[in-house]
């Protein structure tokens, strides 16, 4: 007991106080904490920080009541001080939110709730066919906030002025709505509009605008919708439609999503496992790409034996959906090598809104390998909710690489990943990851001590990074690519000794050579020994030969034909074969790769079923979705320079003394030929060291090979994609471990 000056008692009061990180804002936290604490009769306050949530409470015991949070609440970490105070606390109330230095977990952009779906369809309520129906626990999040704490002001709903029915459920604790940033209705929310070539056509109403623009979409036209973060484009799923679609975006083969109403019409189109199931009716509701019901369905939608398929997740979807019971073709607004488009850019019809997309985020893309889900795209529904690191990091900005570019920043242990990003060698997308790369420094309060990018001498990311360095004056740190590949799932496992396998396209050597089929023993993180990988092989033209696959095959096949016979396969004319065998002679322009991507390519060029690339990936994604059984044969390796290499050529010349057989068996052989040749020399190093082996890289999407792998107790990533997008996460890693 203590007095003051005047000899008065003061009367002290012991409550604690609760600080929580986490996923806790904009999720319906503290209306949750603040229910909580009524049903248990206690007082105090909670609020908002900036970088976490604050609660004053007279309840030591009270975390172990949360046992219910709301569906997007998670709470990482908690601290419980005991604290006396000169206040007595009558009442539970929730404060308004104060500023911090800290950063926190912001919530991703997910579904429309089960709740808010009963209320668009209750046509009584009087957000009843609103297209922009969303609460505390559902809707856009990541692409609208500017800043945090995550309240109004700091979003582009700022722009929008409550009425007084959305401000009465607005403040009220025991409304779903309570401090729901996204609250909007008819009569105070974004307006919709259908533009034709931007003069206004709307209906006389909402629900009017969405039927006359599913008109326009039966009649055979496309029209430029605008989502959650950025525009889709939607047609028919008929080869008319679908055709039109293509040359408006200059994707002449590139498989499309289509959005269907249920499970049940997609069952009609694919063969869905139970988990397929479960990820198409997750909260994210991503697309998930899912093998086709009957292989030549839908083939102007995808060439493949597979198709991405995706669950309505807005208001608008479900209501577009009402007037058509058939698949729409649902898939990103933009050309090829652009970012989505966040404006009515692209084609003649445009069904828009007011609400301003802040942070454009495509959709997320999965797909099954062995049970697991594969991310081919980490994007809406993901970004920006932290990773996990094992260690601890400076403040850290890893650039990822050029193609499927994703960002990240680090603090302390968490690795905030960003929306997918794409093609950074495009102006347009380059500029995104310049503002991606601004916004997370922004976003995460980052103090950048290291930079960290890509070995590769002229990406753009490599320049940019080396730009952010002087900017602030931190350390650079350049990193091979196949180490990021590699580290980067060995970090999510928590392996700091391991034998890793890498399988892409490209990246640059430590030679300065195209590397893309390497094995590594890495001790303590970061010391690495290549110990094995591909033949080289020669890379007619360069980059052209990514495009021209025929351009790769031509230079395998001379190593063991004279040109002549080269002919008789009836790939190449005269003409190409006459040029192709003068640049090999010349040896101008063809550097050497022990790309696995590149031998996928001439299996697709030898098989005649691609002869140019017109999208990422395309001819290993072919191959795939016609292998079957592949022939049973051995791998062969020679060791060279302490490395053990896995001869390619010899595939090639099984290849040829089999031309005639079964493409599908030999698809499968080329695909199952370099899984066990890379595994056995993984397997051998693994064996004398006895660590685990990990697999990363583009190539590991391929289904063949990767069950193969896991089949063998190989290790691959939980969380973050493979391909390219893991490229940051590895190479945040690799920069703060000593």
């Amino acid at each position: 007991m203590k007095y003051n000056s005047a000899s008065k008692k003061i009367q002290k009061y012991q409550m604690y106080k609760i600080f929580i990180q986490g996923i806790v804002q904009g999720v319906g936290f503290r209306p949750y904490i603040y229910r909580k604490a009524k049903e248990e009769n206690l007082v105090g306050t909670v609020k908002n920080t900036g970088n976490g949530v604050e609660i004053i409470i007279n309840s030591k015991d009270f975390l172990k009541k949360l046992n219910d949070l709301p569906p997007l609440a998670k709470i990482t970490s908690y601290k419980i001080q005991k604290i006396s105070l000169q206040k007595q606390y009558l009442d539970f109330k929730i404060l308004k939110s104060s500023y911090s230095k800290g950063e926190t977990e912001l919530p991703a952009d997910i579904f429309m709730c089960n709740d808010c779906l009963s209320e668009l369809r209750n046509n009584v309520n009087r957000r009843y066919n609103y297209y922009f129906i969303t609460c505390t626990n559902c809707g856009p999040r990541f692409s609208m906030i500017e800043d945090y704490p995550y309240d109004r002001p700091f979003t582009s709903m700022n722009e929008f002025k409550m009425c007084s029915r959305c401000k009465k459920e607005y403040t009220n604790p025991m409304d779903r709505r309570y401090h729901a940033q996204t609250i909007a209705c008819k009569d105070c929310g974004p307006k919709l509009k259908l533009l034709k070539d931007k003069v206004d056509i709307s209906g006389i109403s909402d629900i009017k605008t969405i039927e006359k623009s599913m008109d326009i979409i039966k009649s055979g036209d496309a029209i430029a919708i605008k989502g959650v973060g950025g525009f889709h484009i939607c047609s028919l799923s008929d080869d008319n439609s679908v055709g039109k679609v293509r040359k408006m975006l200059n994707r002449p083969d590139k498989p499309f999503a289509i959005m269907i109403k249920n499970i049940e019409m997609a069952e009609n189109i694919a063969v869905l496992s139970k988990k397929e199931k479960l990820l198409l009716e997750s909260p994210i509701r991503p697309i998930v790409v899912v093998k086709k019901k009957h292989k030549y369905e839908f083939q102007k939608i995808s060439e493949l034996d597979t198709i991405g398929i995706m669950l309505p997740y807005t208001a608008l979807h479900y209501l577009l959906l009402d007037f058509i019971d058939e698949p729409l073709l649902m898939t990103s607004c933009n050309i090829p090598g652009e970012p989505v488009s966040i404006k009515e850019k692209i084609g003649k019809y445009f069904l828009t809104h007011e609400r301003r997309i802040v942070n454009r985020c495509d959709d997320s893309v999965l797909k099954l390998i062995g049970n697991k889900t594969s991310y081919l795209r980490r994007s809406r529904g993901y970004a920006p909710i932290p990773i996990r690191l094992p260690i601890n990091c400076e403040d850290t900005i890893a650039v990822g690489g050029e193609m499927n570019n994703v960002i990240c920043t680090t603090k302390n242990n968490k690795c905030y990943l960003s929306q997918y990003i794409g093609n950074t060698s495009h102006y347009e997308t380059f500029e995104f990851l310049k503002d991606t790369i601004k916004n997370f420094i922004k976003l995460t309060r980052l103090k950048p001590k290291i930079i960290a990018c890509d070995l590769h001498p002229v990406y753009n990311s490599t320049f940019y990074a080396k730009k952010l360095s002087k900017k602030y004056n931190a350390k650079l740190i350049q990193i091979q690519h196949h180490k990021s590949h590699v580290a980067s799932v060995a970090a999510e496992h928590n392996l700091k000794d391991y034998v890793g396998i890498a399988i892409d396209g490209l990246g640059y050597g430590e030679d300065g050579k195209i590397w893309g089929g390497e094995v590594f023993d890495v001790t303590n993180s970061n010391n690495f020994n290549r110990i094995g990988h591909l033949e080289e092989q020669p890379q007619l033209g360069g980059d052209s030969a990514t495009i021209y696959p025929k351009k790769m095959l031509f230079g395998i096949l001379k190593k063991f034909l004279e040109e002549n016979e080269i002919i008789k396969l009836n790939l190449f004319n005269e003409e190409e074969s006459r040029v192709f065998n003068k640049v090999l002679e010349n040896d101008f322009n063809v550097p050497k790769t022990t790309s696995a991507g590149r031998i996928l390519d001439a299996t697709a060029a030898l098989l005649d079923i691609c002869d140019k690339r017109t999208y990422d990936g395309r001819p290993a994604m072919l191959i795939e979705s016609i292998a079957t059984k592949p022939f049973d044969i051995k791998p062969v390796i020679l060791n060279k320079n302490n490395k053990k290499i896995l001869q390619t050529t010899n595939l090639f010349e099984y290849f040829y003394s089999n031309i005639d057989k079964d493409k599908g068996k030999l698809a499968a052989t080329s695909q199952m030929y370099l899984a066990k040749g890379l595994f056995s020399i993984a397997n051998h190093a693994s064996k004398k060291t006895d660590k685990p082996i990990v697999l990363s890289g583009g190539v590991a999407y391929n289904k063949m090979i990767t069950e193969y792998m896991m089949k063998n107790n190989v290790l691959v990533h939980k969380e973050i994609p493979c391909g390219d997008g893991c490229i940051s996460f590895g190479q945040a890693y690799l920069s703060n471990v000593s």
